[in-house]
């Protein structure tokens, strides 16, 4: 056991071992309660515990702890309750020094008192330092997407917009405005109504793609132009109103795929809601709702063929809400799979992990807390063991170049011999991109299959072959990588794999 207790000596660890009470706990177990006071000071021997806060959810990890490292220090010194609580990840064996016994020691043993706080001190100072190191970071990049000018006022070219446009514009307000009448008078039908908002709707952004692609020097003003006219129309579908309407002012694709899924068509007003149909309909959100398949067919295949009794072992970076995970777990033969998820929202994190406590499978499942952007700059503390398979189906959208080999990189380092790496991202052709930055400004990065093979080419992945496939909506793009390894050391790894 190599312990963090930096400056006892071999000698000082006999003694206290001595006087320690050994104390075993069972995967899951609590071994010390958030908001209690700690009257002892514990000592991993064995296994690997989490930390978890009530903020964040049961069963979601902050970080981990290993053999040789301590905690509950901090409410043992300050005679304070803890900050967190800490749990058994697995099987876990650890040394608890009692108050009464440490401090006898303390006082009778020379110089030991000394060497103790010496290395608690050091302990703490450690953690200040990468705290520190990461508030600093953090305040640099604090957004869940790239910077963007979300300034609508006084753009260049607003009083050049394509009077083209502004007659389209005009048309659109009007033909809503007459089947608002038509429906309200009974005159016209459900199903025409629907008909007749579908294809003005779709004449209007297909204007505005047109005019974005032959002015591009003065897009922001010609976005501008028709968020400003547009917007009382478009506010009326609900799911334009709560998607524009984003918590914490940042889009993510995960809260997007909820309002899809937990939610019917709905709106205010008589056109609302077939003005909700119509944004429904539209392929990007066809493609987030559909997503998953690809991800979970890809498990499916490489849990059929793991060599290995125990759990394959795979990651889900930026894992929001986790549903296609979960719906592994409830399929009637489910794969053998334990997987890890990592996200910075504790909401979703936590949903998830409730919902695996509840049906039982929240030992098929590792729920971590943590920064995108950290993990990107390599502040992270994340360690996962050796992944058969690790993907995101967002997170390229958020990351810029320069983060994105950064974090292919960490994924490389962490893939078993022959691991899969399965990567998806907006396609930089995606129809509904103007209606996407432009109305629900929601900016994300487009990237081409070129874009893509070149930050592969740049990363640890380098020359591997890569399979491109686009969705069948041309909305999003999706990287497979297999990773090879050719040394008999790399391959000893998988043979003496267990979770």
């Amino acid at each position: 056991m190599d312990s963090k207790l930096k400056y006892l000596t071999s000698k000082d660890y006999e003694v206290l071992l001595e006087k320690a009470r050994v104390a075993t706990y069972k995967q899951h177990e609590v071994i010390l309660k958030e908001g209690r006071l700690s009257q002892a000071i514990y000592l991993i021997r064995k296994g690997m515990v989490r930390i978890e806060r009530a903020a964040s959810g049961r069963d979601v990890a902050i970080a981990f702890l290993e053999p040789g490292e301590i905690f509950g220090e901090m409410s043992f010194l300050e005679e304070v309750p803890t900050s967190a609580a800490v749990v058994a990840q697995d099987h876990v064996e650890v040394c608890i020094l009692e108050r009464q016994n440490l401090y006898s020691l303390l006082t009778s043993v020379p110089g030991l008192s000394d060497r103790f706080y010496q290395s608690l001190a050091h302990s703490l100072s450690s953690r200040l330092r990468q705290t520190s190191s990461l508030v600093t970071h953090l305040t640099r990049r604090v957004r869940t997407a790239p910077k963007f000018d979300t300034q609508r006022t006084g753009q260049a070219g607003q009083d050049a917009i394509p009077p083209e446009l502004i007659s389209e514009t005009e048309l659109f307000k009007k033909n809503l405005s007459a089947i608002e009448q038509g429906i309200r008078s009974k005159e016209t039908s459900e199903q025409e109504a629907q008909e007749q908002i579908n294809k003005i709707c779709n004449m209007l952004i297909g204007s505005l793609r047109e005019q974005v692609i032959q002015e591009p020097q003065i897009k922001k003003a010609i976005g501008t132009y028709i968020f400003r006219e547009t917007f009382p129309f478009f506010m009326l579908s609900s799911f334009c109103d709560r998607a524009f309407r984003r918590p914490g002012g940042c889009i993510s694709d995960s809260y997007i795929t909820e309002l899809l899924s937990q939610n019917e068509p709905e709106g205010d007003g008589h056109i609302g809601i077939y003005l909700d149909r119509w944004i429904r309909s539209l392929p990007t959100f066809l493609a987030l709702k559909n997503r998953g398949r690809i991800v979970t067919a890809t498990i499916k295949d490489l849990a059929e063929n793991w060599p290995v009794e125990n759990a394959m072992p795979i990651t889900s970076i930026a894992s929001g809400s986790a549903s296609e995970i979960l719906d592994l777990y409830f399929q009637t033969s489910p794969p053998n799979v334990h997987a890890t998820c990592i996200d910075f929202n504790h909401r979703d994190l936590t949903s998830a992990a409730n919902i695996a406590h509840k049906w039982g499978f929240r030992d098929n499942l590792t729920f971590i807390q943590d920064n995108l952007f950290l993990l990107a700059e390599g502040y992270s503390q994340i360690e996962i063991p050796p992944q058969q398979m690790i993907y995101s189906v967002s997170m390229a959208n958020y990351l810029r170049d320069r983060e994105m080999i950064r974090i292919l990189d960490w994924i490389y380092d962490r893939l078993l011999p022959n691991g899969t790496v399965i990567l998806g991202n907006f396609h930089a052709a995606n129809p509904d991109r103007v209606l996407l930055e432009h109305i629900l400004e929601w900016h994300s990065i487009y990237r081409s299959a070129e874009d893509i093979e070149k930050l592969f080419s740049h990363s640890k992945f380098r020359a591997l072959p890569l399979e491109i496939q686009s969705d069948e909506y041309g909305v999003e793009l999706f990287v497979v990588c297999t990773k090879t390894w050719q040394d008999e050391t790399s391959e000893k790894q998988l043979s003496n794999y267990s979770y």
